[in-house]
């Protein structure tokens, strides 16, 4: 069977043609199955960073609960030792208006309330840290959000692809039309391949 010279040209180019075609539907349904994954992507991590702000927030909340417990404790335990002194100046005899039995009195009360004090700071930047963490976390979730895909950018890489794909097709259809006119204005359009 002979196969023309225009035939097997016309029949490259149809080969051509195609898989160019073929490629281009690939290359499009890659380009929406990576979209789709990277939105998924993005949409996991934001809710991951928003699960992660909740567990600090509920650990902020648990140690404000803490803090405050800590804070009154230090402040019983305090008027538990005032009281005691008082006790002892005054079965001791002191006078409590004044002098070294006030001065003492003083003295502890003040120290009394500086503890308690720390320990309500101390307990304070616990919570802050907490606080500013799932501040940070919610940032992260916004961040992951706002990486996410658009539709618009998976329109724009279909009709690149596309544009690239004509372009392609366009190329090889100019090829041919160079071709044949080569073959038929040397005279070889219709001459056998093998003879």
């Amino acid at each position: 069977m002979a196969i023309s010279l225009g035939t097997a040209l016309t029949i490259a180019t149809a080969v051509a043609a195609t898989t160019a075609i073929v490629g281009g539907v690939v290359g499009g349904v890659a380009s929406i199955e990576q979209h789709n994954q990277a939105r998924a992507n993005a949409e996991m991590q934001a809710e991951q960073a928003e699960y992660n702000k909740r567990l600090e927030e509920r650990e902020a909340s648990r140690l404000e609960r803490e803090n405050e417990e800590n804070t009154r404790r230090q402040r019983e335990q305090s008027e538990y030792l005032k009281a005691q002194q008082r006790a002892l100046l005054g079965k001791s005899g002191a006078a409590m208006t004044s002098g070294s039995p006030l001065a003492i009195l003083g003295a502890t009360a003040m120290n009394e309330e500086l503890k308690a004090q720390d320990a309500h700071v101390a307990g304070y930047q616990a919570v802050q840290n907490h606080r500013e963490q799932a501040k940070m976390y919610q940032y992260q979730a916004g961040v992951a959000r706002a990486q996410k895909p658009s539709g618009s950018s998976l329109a724009l890489s279909l009709v690149g692809q596309a544009a690239g794909t004509t372009g392609k097709v366009a190329g090889i259809a100019g090829n041919y039309v160079t071709q044949r006119a080569e073959l038929k204005s040397n005279g070889l359009w219709g001459r056998s391949i093998w003879g």
